[in-house]
């Protein structure tokens, strides 16, 4: 063996210092309790998202709110991809300035409620085209309301894991993500 290997190989056998790799181990820790934290966050919002939709129209049966027409059997679906797609938005790591741009998600929520309430129930299009209007024009449209707001759910959480992926780059070999000031280190 050349002295090259020689001190090489006496280098790699002393004993590492205690304590080292400690850092990483928690910070390994600390993403598994945000990983954590962030899905429970997601799953509190799907529930809410499920009663503000269920709830007032009559999908989840309650003494308070009730139907004067039938529950089609398209609005369960529709509510179930709202709420599936609500977690997602949550469960997503993004930037801290895009918490600010809940709007999509908002707005295709209030979209799926438009579609799957009761036509004659939502006094806004009662005032607005009668029940008359609500029943001919109104209810024959809310299918093709809940087709797009579902879809706009669906672009807004592309928008978001874009945007996620952007700020949180993916390790190449192992596929998690890596932390957002981590930066590739060549080495020579």
């Amino acid at each position: 063996m050349s002295d090259d290997q020689n001190s090489t190989l006496a280098v790699l056998s002393q004993p590492q210092p205690t304590g080292m790799g400690t850092g990483y181990k928690a910070a390994e820790a600390d993403r598994k309790q945000e990983r954590r934290k962030r899905i429970l966050i997601a799953f509190a919002w799907a529930c809410a998202v499920l009663l503000f939709l269920g709830l007032p129209t009559d999908l989840i049966p309650n003494p308070i709110f009730g139907r004067e027409v039938p529950i089609r059997w398209w609005e369960y679906p529709i509510v179930g991809a709202t709420v599936v797609l609500t977690f997602l938005w949550f469960a997503i790591q993004a930037p801290p300035m895009e918490f600010q741009k809940n709007g999509r998600l908002i707005g295709g929520v209030t979209l799926a409620l438009f579609a799957v309430a009761c036509p004659v129930c939502n006094k806004i299009i009662l005032l607005l085209l009668g029940t008359a209007g609500a029943l001919g024009v109104w209810a024959p449209l809310q299918p093709y309301i809940a087709v797009f707001s579902v879809v706009a759910l669906g672009l807004a959480l592309y928008l978001r894991i874009r945007t996620a992926r952007r700020t949180n780059p993916v390790d190449s070999v192992t596929g998690e993500q890596l932390p957002a000031e981590t930066e590739a280190v060549e080495i020579k």
